[in-house]
């Protein structure tokens, strides 16, 4: 599924899934006009069932305060639906230098290549159970 967004600046996002991780490659810019897109992004492919959620960020052009800001409510809003968030580091010295003044490289788990998603299988969620598997029914105390 592709979506673009046409704003004034560049924007677009892919989604794929690649060895359990859905992945929402972001290219062009992420600024003010268009940070809001992100959060929504990864909420939505969490709800569809996706349990972890990675952002290819390594074509990304361009982001500025409100874009990394928006990166680090990517991960609540992760958290929030029951996923998990990771994003694959910035080619564009700019775009990762922006990401570690603001404390997003911090805050969000960062995966180096897409090859190393493989390396970091999906965990099940808390509480769920094992496809295939069915949940036992408390027995009830006759007596």
């Amino acid at each position: 599924m592709q979506i673009e967004v046409h704003t004034r600046r560049r924007f677009g996002a892919r989604e794929e899934d690649i060895a359990g991780w859905h992945v929402v490659r972001v290219t062009g810019e992420v600024d003010a006009n268009t940070a809001g897109m992100l959060p929504t992004l990864v909420l939505y492919a969490v709800r569809r069932g996706a349990e972890q959620v990675c952002l290819d960020l390594s074509d990304l052009e361009r982001v500025d305060r409100s874009g990394a800001e928006a990166l680090r409510r990517c991960t609540r809003a992760a958290r929030h639906a029951g996923g998990r968030l990771a994003m694959i580091e910035p080619d564009d010295p700019g775009v990762a230098e922006v990401l570690a003044d603001t404390g997003v490289a911090r805050d969000v788990p960062v995966v180096t290549q897409r090859e190393q998603l493989a390396a970091h299988p999906p965990r099940p969620r808390r509480g769920a159970t094992p496809r295939g598997a069915t949940r036992q029914r408390p027995r009830s105390r006759a007596g």
